[in-house]
């Protein structure tokens, strides 16, 4: 890009701005401010202007701009700056963020180089130096404005030297410091000469984006292994897992898609986040876990925990972040979300801005609403029976929860802890945070050992993983709880990420967050978060008879019936009289019951160290009328010793599996060759199915695209074929999905390779 340099002539009786002048019809003039900085136009190029008619001026205090001529002198000049984007992008790793413009991407605390080329070749004596500015108020001091010089001298913490230098040309490397402000800068050249300073003009085509850098060992960010990196930055493909079995759903992050980095910013915007405080991870991850959701900010997506999606699109419908983002950026918040949308779209929030991050689900998570570790539940007395009671019981436990880890190495908290590396950050407004709704980050590390003290929200947190639940029974006459039993086990069952490489493979993470229950660094971790918040109450649970609930063990389907069992454990020496009572019910993944579907009640006797089975026949007709988009069931077992008046709990979730879809593909795919997709779905319900809704993607493979079917009946069969043509070579993954009011979580994935 050619410039029109602007130079300013300053002696100590006045200074005149005086802007280069080409004669000719496309020229526009520009004042600048008194830093440099270029600002309105002074004439434009829409009105016409013949050879020989001159610019109007415009007075800027003493400041008079006026039209030269060709310089009498042999006056320094930068004609064009070359911001070599394919060779920088690369290595940065940003070649795979795709956009029309082609504006540079680069990563901060590593070197990125430019070509400038002058009007005649560069003389030792010559002085120039390039300017950097973000914002609108750029100021030198806090870092908003960064000055590279030639001369030896140095402004700030960004470095920069001459790399190579040839005739008119010259190869420069620019350093940004490792706590660079992440975000849109824009670029000047300026020749510093005895008559003044000659700035470039203002020119899209030189700025770029700045960002966290995992690769750079002095950034925050810093992941030391390459393995990892490639996985937690550049992995456009997530799974997130809602079964401890590893099932769930594929989602597309889409951290490359054109206009989701800009996307990105502009949620920082929006936040009002201060420009100083964006070359800060931790800050970032906060502000991102606060406007992820739009619960008292107006940020990217709406919550909706109820069966009624007529005014968004159901949280089940989703494929990715991508559509999310870009729906955002055009029409404010997106309704509707759940955990995993929240936590799937957040993902590529961090992974955009360079924050190496993963989708973390936590099975059985608990919610401490009440703030003391502790998970309670409150079970009303009726007669020999318990049932929970849901109005008292203010805590809860999710049957799953999904949040991200984001990967700091947290300069904000004591070095001697050592709480970098992996830090829970949560975008699913469950309870504020400093007067918002968010959460973290919080390190992974301080979790484990019950370090609570730290920031940010440890106590909740570990809640979430590691509180015991406390079961208690409420005395209708004197309105008094007495303690049951306590479950240490429960909480946090299971903790999974999806494993690195091409694979939808879980890794078992939940050893990074505690220790094995029962072992001697367990303790200590209980009594390290005892001493900052409540001290545990003792219980007696030798009462003799043990009771679980056996649920099957491969997974139901959507439909079918199946059969569980109540199994009784005498431990004791004497003989056991047990009645017991059922409730099944269909719930949501937060476990909030939608409704009953099933009670039973049931007697049983244990001789001495017995062990009686009692079987539980669940039938489809009961539970399907009840069931829901979100396929969850719930069983309650109470039951009470008569002997000895031992009152026992069991609960189980039964997550039953929807219906799948078939995919199939014209031929082998390759790189701009016309190919088509076919997805085909059958409707094994003894029910028609009304507007459902369908949706495939494929990055680099198929475009985003919809598809209503007004009715499915029983045992009818839809196919779905669609044409595209793939962009780019190497394996991707095709998503689909199925939905509507009585039927969600119909997905489908499939992993492609494409020739080149």
């Amino acid at each position: 890009m050619k410039y029109q340099p602007i130079k300013i002539i300053e002696n100590q009786q006045q200074k005149l701005l005086t802007p280069a002048f080409n004669m000719s019809s496309s020229a526009r003039c520009f004042g600048t401010n008194f830093l440099g900085r270029l600002k309105s136009p002074i004439c434009s190029s829409n009105a016409e202007q013949d050879d020989h008619q001159l610019p109007k001026f415009e007075h800027f205090g003493e400041a008079v701009a006026i039209p030269r001529g060709p310089y009498s002198d042999a006056t320094l000049e930068c004609v064009r700056v070359d911001m070599m984007q394919n060779e920088n992008k690369s290595d940065h790793h940003c070649h795979l963020y795709e956009g029309k413009n082609n504006i540079l991407i680069v990563r901060r605390a590593q070197e990125f180089q430019m070509t400038l080329q002058f009007n005649q070749p560069v003389n030792p004596s010559d002085n120039f130096q390039i300017e950097f500015y973000i914002g609108i108020d750029d100021n030198v001091l806090n870092g908003t404005k960064i000055i590279i010089s030639f001369d030896g001298s140095q402004t700030g913490n960004w470095t920069g030297r001459m790399i190579q230098q040839q005739g008119d040309a010259c190869v420069v490397g620019i350093t940004p410091s490792a706590d660079a402000i992440i975000g849109k800068y824009y670029t000047s050249v300026a020749v510093i000469g005895s008559n003044g300073i000659s700035r470039t003009q203002k020119d899209s085509g030189t700025d770029f984006y700045l960002l966290f850098n995992a690769w750079a060992s002095n950034d925050e960010v810093y992941m030391p292994n390459e393995e990892e990196r490639q996985e937690y930055v550049m992995n456009e493909n997530g799974f997130i897992y809602e079964e401890e079995s590893g099932d769930g759903r594929q989602w597309f992050y889409g951290q490359f898609v054109e206009g989701i980095l800009d996307a990105c910013f502009q949620i920082l915007d929006d936040s009002h986040m201060p420009l100083v405080n964006r070359g800060d991870a931790v800050k970032v991850c906060r502000i991102g876990s606060a406007m992820m959701n739009s619960q008292d900010d107006r940020g990217v997506l709406v919550g909706n925990w109820s069966d009624d999606y007529s005014l968004g699109t159901a949280p089940t419908f989703w494929l990715g972040s991508d559509q999310i983002l870009l729906q955002y950026v055009n029409k404010g918040p997106v309704s509707f979300a759940q955990c995993w949308v929240y936590a799937g779209t957040f993902n590529t929030f961090l992974r955009c801005l360079g924050i190496p991050a993963r989708v973390i689900t936590n099975f059985n998570s608990a919610h401490d609403n009440t703030g003391n570790i502790v998970t309670d539940l409150v079970f009303n007395s009726v007669g020999n029976q318990l049932e929970l009671n849901e109005r008292l019981t203010r805590d809860s436990i999710w049957n799953y929860h999904c949040w991200n880890e984001a990967y700091l190495s947290r300069l904000d908290l004591p070095a001697d802890q050592n709480f970098g590396g992996w830090q829970v950050v949560d975008s699913t407004p469950q309870e504020t945070s400093d007067g918002y709704y968010r959460c973290g980050p919080c390190s992974v590390k301080a979790i484990k050992e019950g370090m609570l003290g730290y920031q940010f929200d440890a106590p909740f947190v570990f809640a979430e993983v590691n509180s015991d639940v406390y079961k208690y029974k409420l005395n209708s006459q004197t309105g008094k709880t007495e303690l049951l039993s306590v479950d240490t086990t429960y909480v946090g069952m299971k903790i999974l990420t999806k494993s690195i490489g091409e694979t939808n493979e879980p890794m078992d993470i939940t050893e990074t967050y505690k220790y094995p229950e029962g072992s001697s660094k367990d303790e200590e971790t209980m009594r390290n978060a005892e001493r900052t918040y409540k001290t545990h109450l003792q219980y007696d649970d030798e009462q003799g008879v043990a009771m679980t609930l056996e649920i099957p063990q491969e997974r139901v389907k959507i439909g079918q019936n199946f059969q569980m069992a109540v199994v009784f454990r005498n431990l004791s020496e004497d003989t056991r009289t047990i009645h017991g009572f059922l409730v099944g019910s269909t719930i949501y993944y937060t476990n909030i019951q939608r409704a009953q579907f099933k009670q039973l009640t049931f007697d049983v006797t244990l001789k001495p160290m017995e062990t009686s089975r009692i079987q539980v026949v669940v039938l489809a007709q009961n539970y399907m009328p009840k069931l829901g988009c979100q396929s969850n069931l719930r069983f309650v077992v109470t039951a009470k010793s008569m002997e000895n008046n031992q009152d026992m709990t069991a609960i189980q979730i039964v997550n039953l599996k929807g219906p799948e879809l078939a995919f199939a593909m014209s031929g082998p795919a390759k790189v701009n060759q016309e190919i088509f997709v076919k997805v085909e779905f059958t409707n094994p319900f003894p029910f028609s199915l009304h507007d459902v809704r369908m949706a495939i993607q494929g990055p680099n493979f198929i475009s985003y695209r919809e598809k209503l079917y007004s009715e499915i009946s029983t045992g009818a069969s839809i196919t779905w074929i669609e044409s595209c043509v793939p962009t780019r070579s190497g394996n991707t993954m095709i998503y689909a999905v199925l939905d509507c009011s009585v039927l969600g979580n119909v997905q489908g994935n499939w992993a492609v390779s494409v020739q080149a």
